[in-house]
């Protein structure tokens, strides 16, 4: 588990998700971001499906959407609040399949708030 919205996998890469943004270290909710992400995948069986414009980052991070037992696991980051849609055609980075619902469940969630 690199952080909510970057983890590696057995096979040796970097994945980076598709169409999500989390807190960096330091940062408001980057522990609770981590946290749910790594509950969501970590040791678990996982499918990686691509669908960003590119395959891979500027970093050299493969850029997938991560399903576990059929959950959309950056989707499920932004319906918890704990990661915002972005990353997509309204940034310049071209429109990816699953960016209606990303940007529709962000709008309809509250962003996690530090106390």
């Amino acid at each position: 588990m690199v952080d909510g919205d970057t983890v590696d996998v057995d096979t040796g890469d970097r994945i980076r998700f598709i169409g999500i943004d989390t807190p960096e270290r330091g940062e408001c909710g980057y522990t609770q971001s981590t946290a749910n992400m790594r509950a969501l995948v970590e040791g678990k069986v996982v499918v990686l499906t691509p669908g960003a414009v590119d395959d891979v980052d500027r970093y050299g991070r493969l850029l997938r959407y991560v399903d576990v037992d059929g959950l959309d696991s950056g989707l499920a980051q932004i319906a918890a609040g704990l990661a915002i849609a972005r990353y997509d055609s309204r940034d310049g980075y071209g429109r990816h399949p699953r960016e209606d619902i990303y940007v529709a469940t962000d709008d309809a969630t509250p962003a996690f708030t530090c106390g």
